[in-house]
């Protein structure tokens, strides 16, 4: 029955579930380094391949040069003359001539390092001449195989290793040498059995196939027409081996030449081996650990983590009345009422950090709202000691009859919104006091039907109004117009206000437009607690604008020096009884 309920467990799924997961990656890995031994396997016979491939074009360039040089020697009109005219090259009265060509000789293969000896042979006498041990005598010459061999070549190369199963092999040919031997006359039809022969140690070649071998056990042979030139390991025997320790053999180059390399296989694959074993016992390591991690993790981690991450997950994506319930009495009990102690501590900071930041919001708000009016106080009680000063006191009970109705308005009971239309008429007693100052102020109003009910913050357009009067057509001695238009387009209202005044040069206007892009729903703080006081005004209502109707609320100004300034106040529709 425990088997049963064991079987059932979540513990024994789980293990099972490692288990089938790891088992295609066991299989995956086993043949992957199978896969990859075979591969290996290839790489390296083809590697192999191709060096031994590249070390028999350099013993067949060698072996070109050696025709090249034996063509160069034979075609030589010098030697072949000499050679040819005489009858014997050691007769006394040829020494001159001997010496010549010995000279000459000499000069042509020293170009090349790899010949130790050259010697040209006079068939008829069966004497020569050597550079290394100047005349010789070689009785019976004509009788020996390689002779015979470079006569029947009638001018072609012929390449010749003593060996000890050579038949006629010359007491004068040692077997550490290579001869190259070829006819003196080579351009001429009518040959004479004269032969110059070149000698090149084997120790050249040697040299050529060393760098291949990588291991005392490995064996490079050498091979001409099949017979055996020379190998880079004397200690082995050169024989094939067996189809085990056997690794490359190859048969290449013109026909003549071939190279054989030997090792065993076992210590040419020996780090792939190890690897094999090093993937095995990983393999079977993983397995166990495996098993012991699933059993482990489940019982002891997973499952309280698992409750803990839900829980977190539901708290940072909003809900905040997320908790773990659990009757742990563990750590993992201790750390989840640590959780729940947390989130709830956490919910009232944050509830408790909007109502703040909402009273700080509506404090701000009404201290930029009251920034407005000393800032228009002071302007406005100005402009009436400006025209006490020039009028005498004759329109001064006009003016003050004006803003005394303008500081009526503007109290308003407490109310902070008025619609388009009491905004409007509210600002004519400002624009009256500016006429009065001024004779050559015209106002031009035209507000659409519809814009006419919608509700706007409380002395809103005063600052806009009172910039284009003071700093636009005061400046200008003929007056000038102030329009104000309003416009309904998708739920946006459009506010123009524009005079015809002096305008604002270049560099400030760019300076204003840049101070007011730098005000956002959520910089204004930092806009209006900024040293510079300049563009007070603007910057005072795109901030209450942000701060009142958000983000899509703007202010934006245009201006053409000496021509006058645009002002557009861009407002979402906002119905009049929601609250701030």
């Amino acid at each position: 029955m425990r088997i049963v309920e064991r079987l059932h467990s979540i513990q024994f799924k789980l293990t099972g579930t490692f288990l089938l997961i790891l088992l295609p990656l066991v299989f995956v890995s086993i043949f992957s380094n199978d896969y990859s031994q075979r591969i290996l396997n290839g790489q390296i016979n083809d590697r192999t391949r191709g060096a031994l491939l590249t070390t028999l074009e350099y013993i067949e360039q060698l072996t070109k040069n050696m025709d090249q040089q034996t063509l160069l020697i034979g075609s030589n009109p010098t030697i072949v003359d000499v050679w040819n005219n005489i009858d014997d090259p050691l007769s006394p009265e040829h020494l001159y001539e001997l010496h010549t060509v010995q000279q000459q000789l000499t000069a042509l293969t020293n170009v090349n390092g790899a010949i130790k000896d050259a010697f040209i042979l006079h068939g008829s006498s069966e004497n020569g001449l050597s550079t290394a041990t100047g005349g010789i005598k070689w009785p019976g010459v004509n009788q020996e195989t390689w002779f015979r061999r470079t006569l029947d070549a009638n001018g072609g190369l012929v390449v010749y290793v003593p060996t000890a199963s050579n038949s006629g092999a010359s007491k004068y040919l040692t077997r550490d040498t290579i001869y190259f031997a070829r006819l003196l006359d080579v351009l001429s039809r009518n040959k004479e059995p004269n032969v110059l022969v070149l000698a090149v140690d084997k120790s050249s070649f040697r040299q050529i196939i060393q760098h291949l071998q990588t291991s005392a056990n490995m064996n490079i042979t050498l091979y001409y027409n099949e017979e055996f030139v020379l190998d880079t390991n004397r200690q082995q025997p050169a024989v094939a081996l067996d189809s085990e320790k056997k690794d490359l053999s190859i048969q290449a180059g013109n026909g003549f030449w071939s190279i054989q390399l030997q090792q065993p296989r076992v210590e040419l694959f020996k780090l792939s081996h190890q690897l094999q074993q090093i993937t095995y016992w990983i393999i079977a390591v993983s397995i166990v650990l495996a098993v012991w991690t699933a059993w482990l993790v489940y019982a002891a981690i997973a499952k309280p983590l698992s409750e803990l991450s839900g829980a977190f997950k539901q708290f940072s994506g909003g809900n905040l009345s997320a908790r773990v319930k659990h009757r742990r009495k563990d750590e993992f009990g201790y750390v989840m009422n640590g959780f729940n102690r947390m989130a709830e501590a956490q919910r009232q900071m944050i509830e408790e950090d909007y109502a703040k930041e909402l009273r700080l919001a509506k404090t701000e708000f009404s201290l930029l709202q009251s920034q407005i009016n000393p800032h228009f106080l002071y302007n406005t009680l100005d402009s009436i000691y400006s025209v006490a000063l020039k009028h005498k006191v004759h329109v001064i009970s006009d003016m003050v009859i004006n803003l005394a109705r303008f500081f009526r308005v503007s109290l308003g009971k407490g109310r902070e919104t008025f619609t388009l239309e009491e905004t409007i008429q509210h600002l004519m007693y400002y624009i009256r006091v500016q006429q009065l100052r001024s004779d050559h102020l015209t106002v031009n109003i035209q507000l659409e039907e519809r814009t006419k009910p919608l509700v706007l913050l409380k002395l809103i357009l005063q600052p806009v109004v009172e910039n284009a009067i003071v700093h636009g057509l005061e400046r200008n001695r003929q007056g000038g117009e102030l329009s104000i238009r309003s416009s309904l387009e998708a739920d946006k209202l459009s506010i123009e206000v524009k005079d015809t005044g002096q305008g604002i040069p270049p560099e400030k206007l760019a300076d204003l437009q840049q101070a007011l892009n730098l005000i956002t729903s959520r910089s204004y703080r930092q806009a209006e607690g900024s040293p510079s006081k300049m563009y007070f005004g603007l910057k005072n209502v795109k901030s209450r604008l942000k701060l009142y109707y958000g983000e899509k609320a703007d202010v934006t100004v245009e201006s053409v020096f000496g021509q006058g300034t645009t002002v557009v106040l861009t407002i979402p529709v906002k119905q009049e009884d929601e609250e701030l």
